[in-house]
């Protein structure tokens, strides 16, 4: 495809990156003396014009919610293609049915932690998954409710239940990016499955898990085979570690799965993890057309939510500034 296709769109999003938060507004925010400091100087910048149904500190979640509304429509709007956003809503889409599927079997409410970013609306997933009948969901979701409800019916175990839906998750994320017609997206989306591949592994060996099951729990579409996992599960870690180190990951192998083994926490190496894939999309700012400043400025905003929604977190319930940004992810800007 043309490396015009985008123009417009890029040179809309070239004019609204002038608006992304900035580490210096960051830094203000983990400074404020209060949630509702920090909140205040959000209200400052672009975020502010989301603040209408802001009452208290809690509302944060709305502001992030109406600005992410906003991106999607004006991706969608400007390249007149649904397939850049749906790369993002998909991932509302099976989050909701994942928690409502996990919430009827465990009796729980979780509505509360759905969202209404996702294309599918929420009462029309809860209402399927309490009629158990999911013939009017999309046929992805279909397929992907029926067979984790009736893995859940024979094994009772509600992890099973995450690693199901991801797996189809990934595999529909991976397909749209396929359907854009650019490399890049496919490259994104592949980097994530290493990077989500790696931590499952990880997770496997603490968790003390057979090689049958970390097979089930690997995603498909990624650029490490499955192999090195499988074959490095009841070896030394040290061995793994020297064969990720030749490759892209050699960094994150070095110093993130080296603070696991250490920390015995894979908080440190989700940063990373988080960072590293931000860092491969800031080429959508250096770029001056083609769709990575498009996948880039989407990556962008959603990161954005992540670090306000950490800070916010953190300011609520009186963490230390530095304690919070020990957790907190790089900016794009």
């Amino acid at each position: 495809m043309s490396s015009n296709e985008y123009l417009y769109a890029v040179s809309r999003i070239k004019a609204l990156e002038t608006k992304l938060l900035t580490k210096s507004i960051v830094e203000r925010m983990l400074e404020a003396p209060t949630a509702q400091d920090a909140l205040k100087i959000l209200g400052e910048t672009e975020y502010g014009t989301s603040f209408g149904e802001v009452e208290s500190v809690y509302d944060f979640e709305k502001v992030i919610n109406n600005e992410l509304k906003k991106t999607y429509k004006v991706i969608d709007e400007s390249t007149k293609n649904p397939l850049f956003t749906r790369l993002s809503t998909l991932r509302y889409d099976f989050h909701n049915l994942k928690v409502l599927i996990k919430g009827e079997y465990l009796g729980e409410d979780y509505q509360r932690i759905t969202t209404e970013l996702g294309t599918v609306p929420v009462d029309k997933i809860l209402r399927a998954v309490r009629e158990m009948d999911y013939k009017d969901l999309p046929p992805f979701m279909k397929q992907a409710a029926e067979e984790a409800v009736v893995d859940f019916e024979f094994h009772k175990d509600p992890q099973r239940i995450d690693l199901i839906l991801d797996r189809h998750l990934f595999r529909n994320l991976y397909k749209t990016a396929r359907e854009t017609g650019h490399r890049f997206p496919v490259e994104v989306i592949s980097t994530e499955i290493d990077l989500i591949n790696i931590n499952t592994f990880l997770r496997a060996r603490k968790m003390g898990r057979d090689a049958r099951f970390l097979e089930s729990a690997l995603l498909d579409n990624g650029t490490l085979d499955k192999s090195l996992f499988l074959e490095s599960l009841n070896e030394p870690l040290g061995g793994f570690i020297e064969r990720l180190s030749m490759g892209r990951y050699g960094e994150l192998a070095g110093e993130g799965i080296q603070s696991v083994e250490e920390t015995k926490s894979t908080t440190a190496l989700e940063k990373m993890m988080d960072d590293f894939l931000l860092n491969m999309v800031k080429k959508g700012k250096l770029a001056p057309f083609g769709v990575e400043p498009i996948i880039g400025y989407i990556k962008a905003r959603e990161n954005e939510g992540k670090i306000i929604r950490m800070i916010m977190v953190g300011k609520i319930n009186q963490v230390p500034a530095d304690k919070i940004r020990e957790r907190l992810r790089d900016v794009y800007v």
